[in-house]
């Protein structure tokens, strides 16, 4: 059987203090070793394209959300998880490489609607294309029915512990 950093960990655990129960371990620093590893993998894959993880999922979302006025900065912040100074950065950023737009909102004068321009558009579609590949080389190693399963395991994990 293959070993892998987890089972290091457990094993070093068992020498130092075998009493301590370490199972959590068996899933939950799978989960976080996984997630950091994709991270990595998935930041390579937009490199060459010049943008990072949080700038792909800006125009991604926007792209995702389909709305053609454009859509409010702090529906944004929230779909990301971040503040809105932080979005605020990242909107600055893009609209300086000429891949978003910021527009009065018809609807509320003191409010904008941010859009994707027809270069982000495009670079919102090769960014999507170069994330899914490197998802899809991180997933290999897993069969059609493990990814079922293991996407089921992880929704009723989800469900759980996602607010709202």
């Amino acid at each position: 059987m293959d070993v892998d950093h987890v089972d290091r960990m457990v094993e070093a655990w068992a020498r130092v203090e075998p009493g301590l129960d370490v199972a959590p371990l068996e899933v939950a620093g799978r989960l976080l070793r996984c997630a950091a590893l994709l991270e990595r993998a998935i930041d390579e894959a937009l490199r060459p394209l010049g943008l990072s993880f949080g700038d792909f999922d800006v125009i991604n979302t926007l792209r995702r959300r389909g709305e053609p006025a454009g859509t409010n900065p702090k529906a944004l912040a929230s779909s990301a998880l971040i503040t809105s100074g932080a979005m605020t950065s990242r909107l600055d950023r893009l609209e300086r490489a000429g891949l978003l737009e910021r527009r009065p909102d018809p609807s509320d004068r003191r409010a904008i609607l941010v859009r994707l321009t027809p270069a982000g558009e495009e670079l919102a579609v090769r960014t999507l294309d170069a994330v899914l590949a490197a998802d899809r080389r991180f997933l290999d190693p897993l069969s059609p029915d493990d990814r079922k399963a293991v996407a089921a395991a992880l929704r009723r994990l989800l469900v759980r512990a996602e607010p709202g």
